[in-house]
């Protein structure tokens, strides 16, 4: 049997995206498109679909999880709270603020963090404190406008403007475990704050990479995919558009952080 290296690397890349988030991810992909294959071939298919159907729905709505778990504070919370019932979570009374402290790689700028002091009630209402702290990474950019004094600004505001956010609004979700002497805490309500996770660097590095290659593809390519896309082949049709959405997708991504670190200068 033949296997795609791009499909084999592609899997592992999935099996990894995940296990470093969590497990449970597998389960939710793997109930919801198992649930989607049954109705469908009850109901709205036939049996001689391909075996593919289950695993391309698995990989991908698990995909759509992970990004989620990855990327929003308010996501990893409510599925704590679903897949923890038993859990408590406790009154938060404030946050205290302390001094915040940037990490450097190679003399270039890293991350930025705050440690800061959580002031709850626990079950029995006494105010207890616990330490956390709040972290965000710096944007990488393309070594052409690439500056550390830039970085550092720009990357002093995202910080700043979050952790004013976390304190003011005491947005953390502190949870007790029913039995144990230990606690979960969930920084943030943002429905997505990408720049708490080093996923962040990783996805801007991968889309300036996309932004060169795919242009330059289109570019050589460009008389072939004008074909395939008038082409009655539905497959060929099917793959210029995912090439051009996949384009419009970096693009949008590339050209709105070079727009928002220029701002800085």
């Amino acid at each position: 049997m033949k296997y795609n290296p791009f499909k084999v690397i592609l899997w592992i890349l999935f099996i990894v995206v995940v296990l470093v988030n969590s497990i449970r991810l597998f389960i939710y992909g793997f109930v919801i498109s198992f649930i989607v294959v049954i109705i469908d071939r009850a109901f709205f298919g036939t049996r001689k679909r391909s075996d593919t159907q289950f695993l391309n729905l698995f990989f991908n709505i698990t995909s759509v999880f992970a990004l989620f778990y990855t990327f929003s504070p308010f996501f990893r919370s409510v599925e704590f709270e679903i897949s923890h019932p038993r859990w408590e979570q406790l009154q938060i009374e404030s946050i205290e603020r302390r001094d915040t402290f940037k990490v450097e790689a190679q003399g270039v700028l890293e991350k930025i963090y705050s440690p800061i002091n959580i002031i709850y009630i626990d079950k029995e209402g006494v105010s207890q404190k616990m330490n956390a702290e709040l972290k965000h990474y710096a944007m990488f950019m393309l070594p052409p406008l690439a500056d550390q004094k830039v970085s550092e600004k720009e990357l002093d505001y995202i910080h700043n403007r979050g952790l004013n956010k976390l304190i003011n609004k005491k947005a953390i979700h502190l949870f007790k475990h029913p039995h144990k002497d230990k606690l979960k805490v969930f920084k943030g309500n943002d429905v997505f704050a990408i720049r708490h996770s080093i996923g962040f660097q990783i996805a801007l590095v991968i889309s300036y990479i996309l932004f060169f290659s795919l242009t330059i593809f289109t570019f050589i390519r460009f008389n072939t995919l004008k074909k395939k896309a008038n082409s009655t082949n539905k497959k060929e049709r099917t793959t210029v558009i995912i090439i051009f959405g996949l384009m419009l997708l970096v693009y949008a991504i590339t050209i709105t952080s070079i727009v928002h670190y220029l701002k800085f200068f």
